[in-house]
């Protein structure tokens, strides 16, 4: 079913607003260009909503709701929505009436709680990811949600899409076009002159980590590493690492004090198993000082062993954290799904991207910062 309104719907209302003296200025001109990027956005974040794992709660309905009304009223944007006509358009998104029979100040709560919800916790997951999809796109402007308090029978609350500048953090495409020309003056091709085959390239996306357990959802929101937190990981790892060493210790002990082959045996034994305990619990995060990113360990993984810790710090973030995340592309040889995984026996010590179609065949390099590869295999 299309949503978007029709060319003549559009023209017809940024001419109506154009003329329209009391109509108010605000951080996006109203011209025709501007409200076209508007029904652009929103129509292109609803896509990505829709694929989203949590696709199926009320909170995404409700964004999906606003989205909705935005693409039908890209006008009213700017001064949002009510409750009430959210409520109706969730409606219209999950197939079936929401909050019939309710009074309005009944609809007005729960639209008011999921909207809550999507800004606490779906929305500052998934907003990397959208800010990154909207500038690879092509686009200088991305979604942002707002609500704005009413105060009485007459002035309802108000929920709000506005687009808004990419921020500099992540409005890298300058620095990364740079590095893509040098590269292509040095391989002697343009760019735009990639086809699929031995020069086919992939750009990543940053995707939020899904059904996190509960002991990794401290990283897949960003695991802050600043004040107990902080003290709480060195504790880790000065634990962990003092309980291998004297596990180790064990062994030169144990030779002098019994000639016994079984005490050695068991000596070395005990060293290795608490070794490898330590080094599959938390070795991976001792590396990310150096790396900056590295496969996450086994509590942090799901089934597909797809997920990664990368540090971050300033300048490229606002504060310094670890942050367990997947990335992931779209193959340009097949279509399929390429997710940044373990190089394997090939490609050791090193992350790479697969295409799950074609795992041994499609391989591309993996780059974090700029987050592009080009074809391996």
């Amino acid at each position: 079913m299309s949503i978007a309104p029709s060319l003549m719907t559009v023209t017809s209302r940024i001419t109506a607003q154009a003329a329209s003296p009391e109509h108010p200025a605000n951080g996006v001109e109203r011209g025709f260009v501007d409200l076209q990027d508007v029904v652009l956005a929103a129509h292109r974040l609803d896509a990505l909503a829709a694929r989203w794992p949590e696709r199926k709660l009320l909170n995404v309905a409700v964004l999906r709701a606003l989205l909705l009304l935005v693409q039908r009223e890209p006008g009213q944007a700017e001064e949002g929505f009510d409750a009430w006509a959210i409520a109706a358009a969730v409606g219209t998104v999950i197939g079936r009436k929401w909050a019939t029979g309710d009074t309005r100040d009944e609809i007005s709560a729960k639209v008011r709680d999921q909207w809550q919800r999507l800004t606490s916790q779906t929305w500052p997951k998934k907003e990397e990811g959208i800010h990154q999809h909207f500038r690879d796109s092509g686009l200088n402007l991305v979604p942002t949600l707002s609500r704005e308090e009413g105060g009485g029978q007459g002035n309802p609350t108000r929920y709000r899409f506005r687009l808004q500048h990419l921020p500099e953090s992540d409005a890298g495409g300058t620095e990364q076009d740079e590095v893509g020309t040098v590269a292509s003056a040095v391989s002697g091709r343009a760019p735009e002159q990639d086809v699929p085959g031995r020069d086919a390239r992939v750009t990543y996306i940053c995707e939020d980590v899904e059904d996190a357990s509960w002991l990794a959802r401290s990283f897949a929101q960003g695991f802050q590493l600043a004040g107990w937190r902080r003290l709480a990981l060195r504790s880790a790892f000065i634990l962990g690492i003092l309980t291998v060493a004297l596990m180790a210790l064990l062994i030169p002990l144990t030779v002098v004090t019994t000639r016994s082959p079984g005490d050695i045996a068991n000596a070395v034994f005990s060293a290795v198993v608490f070794g490898y305990a330590f080094w599959s619990t938390l070795g991976t995060l001792l590396m990310l000082h150096r790396w900056r990113i590295a496969l996450a360990p086994w509590w942090m993984q799901s089934v597909d062993d797809d997920r990664l810790v990368e540090w971050r710090c300033p300048p490229r973030h606002a504060d310094k954290s670890i942050k367990a995340v997947r990335y992931a592309a779209r193959c340009p040889l097949c279509g399929g799904k390429v997710v940044a995984c373990s190089g394997g026996m090939r490609h050791s010590w090193r992350i790479v991207g697969r295409c799950e179609e074609a795992p041994a065949a499609h391989v591309f390099a993996f780059d974090h910062v700029l987050r592009e590869g080009n074809r391996l295999l």
